[in-house]
């Protein structure tokens, strides 16, 4: 499955909203410019890898889960 970077801003607006955090605040939290963090939620631009583990840990989740990778039973 190719990854979808619309998909990936999209899972990262919707879980930064679920914790009521501004763009801002989840910047400073993983150590970014805000403009980064709008880059990633408008798909302008792909994040590192240690940017992606950051934000799942933030937010609790997974990298599949932000990612929006879905596992099929084979």
């Amino acid at each position: 499955m190719p990854f979808d970077k619309e998909e990936l801003a999209g899972n990262l607006r919707a879980f930064r909203a679920k914790r009521r955090m501004s763009q801002q605040s989840v910047a400073d939290a993983i150590g970014v410019d805000q403009i980064t963090i709008s880059n990633y939620e408008n798909a302008v631009s792909g994040m590192s890898f240690e940017n992606a583990w950051a934000l799942a840990d933030l937010f609790g989740v997974t990298l599949d889960d932000l990612g929006g990778r879905k596992i099929s039973e084979q």
